[in-house]
């Protein structure tokens, strides 16, 4: 071993020796903290950062894909069922190993427009459609699955026969059922985002005829225009506001929890349109035109009348005397007013209310039932005349589940209050250990150093070393004792001889440490 190490070590095992129990705990801390440390630093730093080999795959190039880098022997990470990840310095030549292997995927290979580019001369119109029709399906699909929330989508499309001679045709429909990611529900703008998406992708298609599933079987918007989500949601809010006014107003008067009100409100999302004409003239007002006709008759003759007959004559009589005939008509045209009325009636129409209120009766609260009925009314805008309707009930309320909940409160206060007690018991006890130990070590050291004092005060009389351990031979019992200081004293005179040395003679120390080193480089 050579002299500069061994020279180390030994001041090493010095130091350590010279060290209380104390420090070397700290010490050895230090150390494994720094090792430890280190030990993170470089495992974090020679952790290899992954980037996508591959993203967007179908589950048969996935698997293709892995079964190729496990043969190669390359780390790689699987994200989903789509995605591949592998060590960032290795994509690129990963992807070159891939492509020569011919597994390397192609966008939409699968689905989509790439489709069309799989058609030969021989393919018949049927088969020309069908596959347009898959290949709309199949990029409509990887539009929807970009959005967030949406792990895969599958549009379904029924597309109408054209035919010449028809005048009637029928609109193209959709289908479309998402998986969605655990934890994500699409909002009501979402899914209208979703159903005008695939109804502007279609020619001829209209919104109203796209349906939109998820795969947990709820509808999220049926065909005819109706968001079912929104349609929900804007109920549910309507009935909480009506319900909330109510529930306020019987709490300020019975005071909380003495009363319970529920609403329930049937709305109309149909949108209906209806026209009105009506056709009045101001009296006031002169007419427009007027023509007024006059006819005058006076004259003498005889008319001839009689019945038809079959006797070949006509049966005719004859009169006579003298005629006057007078005849008078008026024509006025006066101006006429017309009012056109096209009424709109906007989605969301309240059709029916059902209000039920409840009174609690087991606390002893008075309450007129009919005083009760005609706030709520008044506080929910009831219409009897829509057909809506209210009840108004007095019963005792259960207790049973308010009591039970203050029975789980009370458990888990006191649960908490003992564990925080067991906490504080054990940090306790810890401390108390530790300042046990402390102060343990403490007196152990000042009755060392109180035993190494009164072994220096019994030897004072001796004035060297020599004259000490001459005493201690002739006692044996005195020989066990004073050891420590028998070393002490010794560390002591050597570093008081080297000292006066150096003082006295510093150019031969200095030649003598020269010779030494020459020595331990040789």
């Amino acid at each position: 071993m050579p002299a500069a190490l061994t020279a180390q070590l030994d001041r090493l095992r010095t130091t350590l020796a010279t060290m209380t129990f104390q420090q070397k705990a700290v010490a050895a801390a230090l150390v494994l903290g720094l090792a430890m440390g280190a030990f993170f630093f470089v495992r974090w730093v020679t952790t290899p950062t992954y980037e996508p080999l591959f993203t967007n795959l179908s589950q048969t190039d996935a698997a293709a894909i892995s079964d190729e880098l496990t043969a190669e022997g390359v780390d790689f990470q699987l994200q989903g069922t789509s995605t591949i990840l592998v060590p960032k310095d290795q994509v690129n030549s990963l992807r070159l190993t891939v492509a020569g292997k011919g597994l390397t995927p192609q966008a939409g290979s699968d689905s989509g427009y790439a489709l069309l580019d799989q058609q030969g001369i021989t393919t018949s119109e049927f088969e020309q459609q069908t596959t347009y029709q898959r290949a709309l399906e199949g990029e409509l699909n990887n539009t929807l699955e970009t959005m967030d929330g949406v792990t895969t989508a599958a549009v379904h499309i029924a597309m109408p026969k054209d035919e010449v001679f028809v005048t009637d045709t029928s609109n193209p429909t959709a289908s479309v059922l998402l998986d969605l990611k655990p934890g994500t529900e699409l909002s009501g703008e979402q899914v209208q985002t979703v159903v005008n998406l695939v109804a502007g992708s279609i020619a001829g298609m209209k919104p109203s005829d796209v349906s939109v599933s998820d795969t947990t079987g709820r509808v999220l918007s049926t065909t005819g225009g109706g968001n079912t989500t929104s349609q929900t949601d804007a109920t549910a809010t309507f009935q909480n506001t009506l319900q909330a006014n109510a529930q306020q107003l019987l709490d300020r008067v019975l005071g909380p929890g003495n009363a319970i009100v529920t609403v329930a409100a049937t709305m109309d999302f149909d949108q209906s349109q209806s026209t009105s004409t009506t056709y009045s003239y101001p009296a006031q007002l002169p007419a427009t035109s007027e023509q007024s006709n006059t006819e005058t008759y006076t004259g003498t003759g005889n008319g001839t009348g009689g019945v038809l007959g079959t006797d070949g004559t006509n049966g005719a009589t004859t009169g006579g005397g003298d005629g006057t005939y007078n005849k008078e008509s008026t024509t006025t045209n006066n101006p006429i007013n017309t009012t056109v009325e096209n009424t709109i009636n906007a989605p969301g129409q309240v059709e029916r209310l059902t209000v039920a209120v409840a009174l609690n009766t087991a606390d002893g609260v008075t309450a007129v039932p009919g005083t009760i009925q005609d706030l709520v009314s008044q506080a929910v805008s009831l219409d009897p005349a829509r057909g809506d309707t209210i009840t108004v009930a007095s019963l005792g309320f259960s207790t049973a589940a308010a009591e039970a909940a203050q029975a789980g409160i009370a458990e888990a206060q006191a649960a908490e209050a003992s564990a925080q007690m067991w906490s504080l018991v054990k940090t306790g006890a810890i401390v108390g250990g530790l300042l046990i130990l402390v102060l343990l070590v403490w007196l152990k050291n000042r009755k060392r150093k109180g035993d190494l004092e009164d072994d220096y005060e019994e030897f004072d009389e001796y004035d060297d070393v020599d004259a000490l351990q001459v005493a201690s031979t002739r006692d044996a019992g005195l020989q066990a004792r004073t050891s420590a200081a028998v070393e002490a004293l010794e560390r002591q005179r050597l570093r008081g001889e080297i000292t006066s040395m150096i003082e006295t003679q510093p150019d031969a120390v200095a030649s003598t440490l020269r010779g030494w080193l020459a020595e331990s480089r040789t």
